[in-house]
């Protein structure tokens, strides 16, 4: 797999009290939003940002990392032998997105910018 590390994805139950936990008392600066569920946080001294995210109970996912892949979907179609896949690659406003867990059953995420490479 050729990426990188982008987000680390970080679920929750209340945006508001998370925002509170992560700018307020831990000090992060929040560097970006999207729509009222997600709030992306620097981290000190890396490249790789905080990714907090308001899920809905019962929504299946697990705190990990966001790998910026070439394309989801060739992750999608050879990874089948070591990720367990939650669903099949969805769309985002930049590309395409997959939600998979490994054998211990923690998160890991893939995410491409298909689309800005078409648009461009």
């Amino acid at each position: 797999m050729d990426g990188q590390v982008i987000f680390f994805f970080m679920p929750v139950k209340d945006l508001k009290q998370a925002k509170q936990l992560y700018r307020d008392t831990l000090g992060l600066t929040e560097s970006w939003r999207e729509g009222d569920k997600i709030v992306g946080f620097k981290l000190p001294n890396t490249d790789i940002e905080l990714m907090v995210e308001e899920v809905s109970e019962g929504t299946p996912s697990a705190p990990g990392p966001i790998f910026l892949v070439p394309s989801v979907q060739d992750i999608y179609e050879k990874g089948s032998d070591t990720l367990q896949f939650i669903d099949e690659p969805g769309e985002t406003p930049d590309g395409l997105w997959l939600s998979a867990k490994d054998d211990s059953g923690n998160g890991i995420y893939f995410t491409d910018e298909s689309k800005a490479t078409a648009n461009a």
